[in-house]
């Protein structure tokens, strides 16, 4: 049976698959979250980590890493003893060790958020991304642990059934993540989007999303047809053609 399937009748798994499983995550907190569960996973079970993940939360201190960043050995003996959790010192170690490494490429690179989407327009399978990772000085990264989190974070094609509805969702927010990212006065075309958010062949399904977005936030007149500049459905008031050299004329100015 197909997790999409095993989801179905379990609520616990089912809250995870439809709405966090292989959707792109905006937040370094989380994103530690997601690596520590799976670095606690290794020789147990995701169901496992899904019952404990509000202990987890509770002994991490929500995960937030500038805080995990600075436990020290007592709150590694607080965190051995804690029920709530896997209590095994190496994973224990290997979090408040990676929540180190996060901070360091907060410094260097702004967020995690921000160097993971710098990788992933080079690196392909989850190899490359253990060499990386390793690298880097994390810690508990090897092969199956890091593929199950590039796909929980869709960094990695994501193993849903072909006709799983998720994936309808799962393609729009990594659109909309995409294009959220693309930098003032830069452009990518709707094919461009569409092949970055994993579906080289939907660059209309992206035009789609374009003409229906209502959210500021997400810059669309920053997405061109590969021809031109293509249509715009106003949101900001001006046209894209306006829009595009205001930006760039900012941009030289600065």
């Amino acid at each position: 049976m197909s997790y999409c399937e095993f989801s179905k009748t379990n609520l616990l798994h089912k809250q995870y698959h439809d709405k966090e499983y292989g959707f792109p995550v905006g937040s370094d907190d989380v994103l530690l979250e997601r690596l520590a569960l799976e670095i606690n996973q290794a020789g147990l079970s995701w169901d496992l980590m899904l019952k404990k993940r509000a202990g987890f939360n509770k002994a991490f201190a929500n995960f937030k890493i500038d805080r995990v960043a600075k436990f020290s050995k007592r709150d590694v003996g607080r965190l051995l003893k804690d029920e709530g959790i896997v209590r095994n010192r190496l994973k224990v170690e290997a979090v408040i060790h990676n929540a180190k490494v996060i901070v360091d490429i907060q410094k260097k690179h702004g967020s995690f958020v921000g160097w993971l989407a710098l990788q992933a327009k080079d690196l392909k399978g989850e190899k490359d991304w253990v060499k990386l990772f390793k690298k880097q000085g994390f810690k508990f990264v090897g092969g199956e642990i890091m593929k199950e989190f590039l796909q929980s974070i869709g960094h990695l094609p994501i193993p849903h059934d072909k006709n799983c509805p998720v994936t309808k969702e799962i393609f729009k927010a990594k659109v909309l993540a995409i294009v959220k990212a693309i930098p003032k006065g830069q452009t990518m075309t709707y094919g461009e989007v569409a092949k970055s958010a994993g579906n080289e062949g939907a660059s209309r399904a992206v035009g789609a999303l374009m003409k229906q977005n209502q959210d500021k936030r997400i810059p669309c007149h920053r997405v061109v047809a590969r021809g031109g500049l293509g249509g715009y459905n106003g949101l900001r008031g001006n046209s894209k053609e306006k829009l595009l050299l205001l930006e760039k004329k900012a941009a030289v100015q600065k």
